[in-house]
């Protein structure tokens, strides 16, 4: 009977020794290729937040090795014309990450939703991108000779934030319309845009 015991437990041990080994191996191989892949969104993120109009220069603040915000510039020795930086709040089931862009009077040039896992077909729906194309659109460009050029399409919800004001911001018909059926999610994101925005422009104006 002990020596039944202790085979099993032998064997359990190693099964969870392998099963670890493999895991722990996985990671750091795809651990460098995450990162690549995180810093080539951060990087597209924060050309499409901060149009060139505005500026086309950053620099970033750092504080204790960590980036808080970046300062943007337009050309060289000019003075900071905006700001972007990272907004964060726990939604409905995940911490969503927002990277944002504002005038230097907290106007908002843009957002980018970075990384969220909210609920599917609800909450997830903060990233979900509308075309206004028909069935019968689809179809003409099928048969057509001629291609119809259609600009890139961003998420509905996102673009609202497009213009309007750090310190004006609210969830309402009037201003941003939350997501149905995804109250929470809709209202993460505007809090944290709110609350990082109010922070950075009171430390940096």
């Amino acid at each position: 009977m002990n020596n039944n015991i202790l085979r099993f437990s032998l064997i359990l041990f190693l099964v969870n020794f392998v099963a670890a080994s493999i895991l722990v191996s996985v990671y750091y191989i795809t651990k460098p290729r995450i990162e690549l892949q995180q810093r080539m969104m951060e990087e597209e993120s924060l050309e499409q937040v901060m149009p060139e109009s505005v500026g086309d220069r950053l620099e970033p603040v750092k504080e204790d090795g960590e980036i808080k915000c970046w300062k943007v510039f337009k050309g060289p020795g000019s003075r900071v014309r905006g700001y972007v930086f990272i907004a964060k709040k726990y939604g409905y089931s995940s911490v969503v990450e927002t990277m944002v862009g504002i005038n230097n009077d907290g106007t908002i040039t843009g957002i980018r939703i970075l990384n969220q896992n909210e609920t599917p077909g609800l909450g997830a729906k903060i990233v979900e991108v509308v075309s206004n194309k028909t069935l019968l659109k689809a179809l003409k460009g099928i048969f057509s000779r001629e291609k119809e050029s259609e600009g890139k399409l961003l998420p509905y919800f996102t673009e609202q934030f497009k213009g309007r004001h750090i310190r004006r911001l609210e969830l309402s018909n009037g201003n941003i319309q939350a997501i149905t059926g995804a109250t929470i999610s809709s209202k993460a994101v505007v809090e944290s845009i709110k609350e990082k925005g109010l922070e950075i422009l009171g430390r940096y104006e």
